[in-house]
């Protein structure tokens, strides 16, 4: 949570800086360098507000068992048992 909350005000303070420090007549058309500067703060910002809000994704539980293996026995006639194999889902 900490964690988040200082990604969030590092880039609140980096775009707020950013405004600050341009002015209107830097952001013409003339001065490129100052408008992919600002582009490239802004667009750090916004990637760094969407990556701290990114979830691990959820895989579900791996559930074994072990089965048993049967065959068929002529002296008990019935079916014992003559090991296990684990499966899982």
């Amino acid at each position: 949570m900490f964690r988040k909350f200082a990604i969030a005000a590092v880039t609140l303070a980096t775009v707020a800086t950013a405004a600050v420090t341009m002015t209107p007549g830097e952001a013409e058309a003339k001065n490129r360098a100052g408008a992919v500067a600002a582009g490239a703060i802004i667009g750090l910002a916004a990637g760094a507000i969407i990556a701290s809000q990114a979830q691990p994704r959820y895989y579900a539980p791996v559930r074994c068992y072990n089965k048993p293996i049967q065959r068929w026995s002529p002296y008990y006639r019935q079916y014992i048992v003559v090991g296990y194999r684990q499966v899982c889902h």
